[in-house]
């Protein structure tokens, strides 16, 4: 359809459908002018900076960090990692237990690349709304704080909120920050460990045994009915009960391997000092001997309602499990360990409950 000017003077209607047309396009077109203009100044402002300047250069001088967690009605957690004479970090709540030196390295190396991506708002009254009160006044922020060797501080943020878009368009964490004392509050750019105990924190790798090191497993050594499962080769896939009484048969070698590989890549839920506990000689024993000779036994006991375990190695004189064995005392003589749900089940299942009726297995 063509339209002609004379056509639109003379049809009223047509004319006015044609000038709100014009004027619709015009009022887009102002608004997407107004909206690049203000996309421009907004880039121009925001220019993203690093949170702490120059703090990448010094991390080797921060010798203590301080996290402080929100617990409600409650006092506020304070978890303290500190750098021991050795050069390696520590949980002081944990009686110097080992931390985990890779978390504690992105926590040092997340503060130092955090970039304030965005000014948020510096009304006290809406620092609530981004997590970002202070623990010590009910608000759910994480203060974080590093403490050079002469126990100054060189920084203190508050970290908040993750919001919902927790990347950005380079595919980086964003989360809701504010130097600490300062109102004024940021969306950064990066990542930062705000784990929640102090238990988060400690080192896992505490017995480093592969699946292969593993030849015999004992359980309840030392009592009248104990549980013998053993492979002849690291390259036998299962485990064998070797003391399977006469008319009982095993539950199947899923379940028998799971006691037998019990502490392959096993993790504890927490550590005290050997001392807090008293392990006496009728608590129950699980002994793991490897096929180097290196001989583990897993002492048990009861506590608070779970299951901890204090850990003896030994191994031959002058030998390479002698070594090992001496390692492994090295590191795990003065603790004791809080087994995981699982790990304390695998390690006292007893003969009635690996083995049945005989049978087809269950």
């Amino acid at each position: 359809m063509t339209f002609s000017l004379g056509a639109m003077r003379s049809n009223k209607p047509l004319r006015n459908l044609v000038l709100l047309g014009v004027l619709t396009g015009l009022t887009v077109a102002a608004s997407i002018a107004a909206v690049s203009v203000q996309e421009r100044s907004v880039q121009a402002k925001f220019v993203p900076e690093p949170m702490y300047p120059g703090l990448e250069t010094g991390l080797d001088k921060v010798s203590k960090i301080v996290y402080m967690l929100p617990r409600g009605m409650r006092d506020p957690e304070k978890i303290t990692l500190t750098r021991n004479a050795n050069n390696q970090w520590v949980v002081t709540e944990r009686k110097d237990y080992p931390a985990d030196q890779d978390l504690v390295r992105k926590a040092l190396i997340g503060v130092s690349e955090l970039q304030l991506y965005q000014p948020r708002t510096a009304r006290k009254e809406w620092l609530r709304e981004l997590g970002l009160l202070e623990p010590e006044n009910l608000g759910k922020a994480v203060r974080v704080e590093f403490f050079d060797k002469d126990g100054v501080k060189v920084v203190s943020l508050l970290a908040g909120k993750v919001p919902e878009q927790t990347t950005d368009a380079r595919g980086q964490g964003m989360i809701y920050v504010r130097r600490d004392g300062e109102d004024q509050s940021w969306l950064a750019r990066g990542r930062l460990p705000l784990a929640q105990t102090a238990q988060d924190w400690l080192d896992q790798k505490f017995l480093d045994v592969k699946r292969d090191d593993i030849r015999k497993l004992t359980l309840w050594e030392g009592t009248d009915h104990p549980v013998v499962m053993s492979r002849l080769s690291a390259d036998a896939n299962d485990f064998s009960i070797e003391n399977v009484p006469a008319g009982r048969v095993t539950r199947g070698a899923p379940i028998v391997n799971g006691s037998a590989t019990a502490i392959v890549d096993m993790n504890f839920e927490d550590v005290v000092p050997i001392a807090s506990f008293d392990f006496p000689e009728s608590s129950p024993k699980a002994v793991f001997e490897l096929f180097d000779g290196t001989k583990l036994t897993l002492i048990i006991t009861g506590g608070g309602g779970a299951l901890w375990t204090k850990i003896v190695a030994e191994g031959a004189p002058d030998t390479e499990s002698g070594k090992r064995a001496g390692v492994l005392n090295a590191r795990l003589a003065p603790w004791a360990y809080k087994l995981t749900k699982d790990a304390g089940g695998q390690l006292t299942q007893s003969m009635d409950l690996l083995t049945h009726e005989g049978g087809l297995p269950e």
